[in-house]
């Protein structure tokens, strides 16, 4: 690519590994991803399984919330609130 050159300043993050940039941006942990999936029966008395929410729980402990679809949005005081508040289980995605 012409006109594209190397720059001479040194990298953001210098030589840290990815876990201790994570350590030194987030104190309290990195960001974890999760799921809600609420269970129930249908008629035939199948068991059924849905997400009903995707989530992000923050290092500071809050969590929001966003449908399957994209929409309906909500911030929680934690994972666990959603949990209990959108009555589904807590399926952790990430670490």
């Amino acid at each position: 690519m012409d006109g594209v050159h190397d720059t001479e300043r040194p990298p953001v993050y210098h030589e840290l590994e990815p876990g201790a940039i994570v350590a030194e941006l987030w104190p309290g942990g990195p960001p974890r991803l999760f799921a809600l999936v609420w269970e129930g029966d249908d008629e035939n008395d199948q068991i059924v399984r849905e997400v009903t929410a995707y989530g992000i729980a923050l290092p500071n402990g809050s969590a929001t919330t966003v449908g399957p679809a994209g929409s309906g949005w909500a911030n929680w005081r934690s994972a666990d609130s959603a949990c209990w508040r959108m009555d589904s289980d807590l399926v952790w995605l990430s670490q």
